[in-house]
């Protein structure tokens, strides 16, 4: 089944490349879910070819479907997520994060990263998804991240020492993971320790590096303090997530050696935020201790040059999917442009989270799309006025 949209501008989500006229189209394929021609003067050049549906879209604006690159799909972002699934089976819980993937696809981001979850729960969802079980965004999964001994994310594997690393990093290769997850630091949201202290240590996390890029399997480091985010810098993970204390010498080793940056800014803030609903004190404290820190890091990062993609550590205390467009309001803030925040959260995401042929639209890559009222370039709060969803050449929304 062949659809056309057309008479539409078009962001490509990658190179700068932007259809404004007004004529730009877009052809795929519902059966493979694949992008078959994309350019603009549809009449001159496609109307010819018989199509099984066109959809004249009257100057709206089309682009990749959106990427959050850090989320937690079995928690529901609520002001105490982890309580809700607490005393839950790992069937339960595998149920909720089927629901919660799905909240994400219902505002428009057709694939995530998921950093962290229970045992197999996530692996299962996204093994639903991709056999197409289930409407949700595709996802990338770590399954079970690796934490020392009694370190941040408390349901992680814990390890100690380089044999330990060695031989978990080797067990959740085996499980099928998308990602490598590692805590190089401590955390915000766990009492007791702070989010500058080092936890894994650059030898461990070499070896993690080590083991999963044998497999060409990327690594991820929650990394908040200036000694863990040199550790996994100089331990060559793949992207750092959070990095609120980076300091000028940590940007330029990010631009030097590719890494990406996954900043999460919107995290920080609603836990600053949320006293009123419960989150513990200590938490609120030290949030907002680092938001203006963590901030001014992302303005400098942005100056520097730093690969940064869109994530949003969705699922976390008052923190749920919608919140991702605080987020890109944020990125701008911190003195990006909106077609930037726009790649930062389709291309460059998709290179981040090792997703092909996502993020973008060309020939060939699946039709993740987004067809919105208004031009978001002018203003990246147009974003939410979306009529259309496509995930894989399927409607999935239509207002």
């Amino acid at each position: 089944m062949i659809k056309a949209f057309y008479n539409a501008n078009i962001i490509t989500g990658e190179n700068k490349e932007v259809i404004n006229s007004g004529k730009g189209y877009i052809l795929f394929n519902n059966d493979n879910g694949k992008i078959i021609d994309i350019g603009e003067n549809f009449e001159e050049k496609a109307s010819s070819l018989v199509y099984d549906e066109t959809f004249n879209l009257k100057g709206n604006w089309i682009l990749p479907g959106l990427i959050n690159g850090h989320v937690h799909i079995m928690r529901n972002g609520s002001a105490h997520p982890d309580a809700l699934i607490k005393n839950e089976s790992m069937e339960m819980i595998t149920l909720h994060a089927l629901k919660n993937a799905k909240e994400h696809l219902d505002i428009g981001v057709t694939s995530v990263r998921d950093l962290g979850s229970t045992g197999l729960t996530t692996l299962a969802v996204r093994d639903a998804v991709k056999t197409g079980l289930f409407d949700a965004p595709s996802i990338s999964s770590c399954g079970t991240p690796l934490i020392m001994t009694g370190g941040h994310f408390r349901t992680g594997k814990e390890v100690d020492g380089e044999d330990e690393v060695r031989k978990g990093t080797r067990q959740l290769l085996k499980q099928g993971v998308d990602v490598v997850k590692l805590f190089a630091t401590g955390g915000i949201y766990s009492e007791g320790e702070e989010p500058g202290s080092p936890q894994l240590t650059k030898e461990e996390i070499q070896v993690a590096v080590e083991e999963a890029h044998k497999k060409n399997i990327p690594v991820a480091c929650h990394a908040q303090g200036l000694t863990g985010i040199y550790n996994c810098l100089h331990a060559g993970v793949d992207t750092i997530e959070h990095a609120i204390y980076a300091d000028e010498k940590a940007l330029e080793l990010f631009v030097t050696q590719g890494t990406f940056m996954v900043p999460t800014m919107v995290a920080m803030v609603r836990i600053a935020e949320g006293k009123e609903y419960g989150i513990p004190e200590y938490a609120v404290e030290k949030a907002k201790v680092v938001v203006e820190t963590h901030f001014s890091m992302l303005e400098k990062a942005v100056e520097y040059g730093v690969k940064i993609a869109t994530g949003t550590d969705a699922g976390s205390p008052c923190n749920p999917p919608e919140d991702l467009f605080k987020e890109l309001e944020i990125m701008k803030q911190a003195g990006m442009s909106e077609l930037d925040v726009i790649e930062a959260s389709t291309s460059v995401a998709a290179e981040a989270i090792n997703f092909k042929d996502r993020g973008v639209l060309r020939k060939g890559a699946y039709a993740d799309m987004l067809v919105v009222n208004s031009n978001p370039l002018d203003d990246i709060k147009h974003l939410k006025e979306q009529n259309m969803v496509i995930k894989n050449g399927e409607i999935i929304k239509n207002n």
